[in-house]
């Protein structure tokens, strides 16, 4: 009972036999567990090699932003034109101090009510309407009690310029204007402001006077103007595809007004038909 207890433990002895099966045994484990190992090393070194390419990638996107990506313009829209035109629904959108007090301004457009055309751009506002059957514009500021009802507008403050080696008017003019937007960084897929300065050959305007002479053929009709020869001037607008009755009429890819120059002063109204000729400058917003 006092006495400490002595405990035996027998580990058995295998045979000769017994230990040669154990020790293969154990060798095809290691063998497996290398394998495993191997693998697992191999899994390590590709997931180490996809970060460094990965970080490889994204310095490289880096460095090609740095040095020019495209950067799309941000372009506002104010009522569509299906909406405004054919529904009537004219009421006011957005005050034209509101689209001036930014930086760069660019816009096209109408007054609220329909009571006449919105041309901005380089800091001017030229407001043309139809009194009494004749075009009467303010500008070049912005006066407090103009809004607008139909209005689509950017602001640039970095404008690139583009010879025109070549003219042109409708489709033609349009695929011209995007085919130069992509070469200089811009996507042409989606809406970007552009002005152009030239002589054109062939233009034609009109100043709405409350209603749209096609949705209303019984309102007041429109003021409007056909140069009798070539004449010089700016064209401010925006180039928009698959904007149909948003930004652009129905079967056009742009919005068009002109600036020219008129014997009482200055002259806008939204384009009805115009053909630039070659020669002219295109203004752009910088992709950068």
């Amino acid at each position: 009972g006092g006495k400490d207890r002595g405990y035996i433990v027998q580990i058995p002895v295998p045979d000769s036999e017994t230990a040669n099966r154990r020790l293969e045994q154990q060798s095809d484990r290691d063998k497996t567990l290398g394998y495993h190992r191997d693998r697992m090393s191999t899994r390590i070194r590709t997931f180490r090699t996809f970060l460094i390419s990965s970080a490889l990638l994204v310095a490289a996107a880096g460095i090609a932003c740095a040095n020019g990506c495209t950067r799309p313009t941000h372009v506002e829209q104010y009522g569509a034109m299906r909406e405004v035109l054919r529904e009537g629904r004219t009421q006011s959108r957005v005050t034209l101090e509101d689209v001036t007090s930014r930086s760069g301004a660019v816009a096209v457009g109408a007054l609220a009510g329909l009571g006449g055309e919105i041309t901005i751009v380089d800091g001017e506002t030229w407001i043309a309407r139809s009194v009494d059957g004749v075009a009467e514009v303010t500008g070049p500021g912005t006066a407090s009690s103009d809004d607008a009802t139909l209005l689509t507008a950017s602001h640039v403050d970095d404008w690139i310029e583009i010879p025109l080696t070549e003219g042109g008017g409708g489709r033609k003019l349009e695929d011209m204007l995007a085919r130069l937007a992509e070469a200089h960084g811009i996507d042409a897929s989606r809406p970007f402001p552009f002005v152009i300065e030239a002589r054109f050959s062939t233009l034609e305007l009109h100043v709405i006077a409350g209603a749209c002479p096609i949705a209303n053929p019984a309102g007041e009709p429109p003021w409007r103007f056909s140069a009798a020869t070539p004449i010089e001037g700016r064209l401010v607008g925006f180039h928009a595809v698959n904007q149909d009755g948003v930004m652009t009429h129905h079967g056009s890819d742009v919005h068009l007004h002109a600036i020219i120059p008129d014997e009482d002063g200055t002259l806008t109204g939204h384009v009805d038909h115009v053909v630039v000729e070659p020669g002219g400058l295109l203004r752009l917003p910088s992709s950068r």
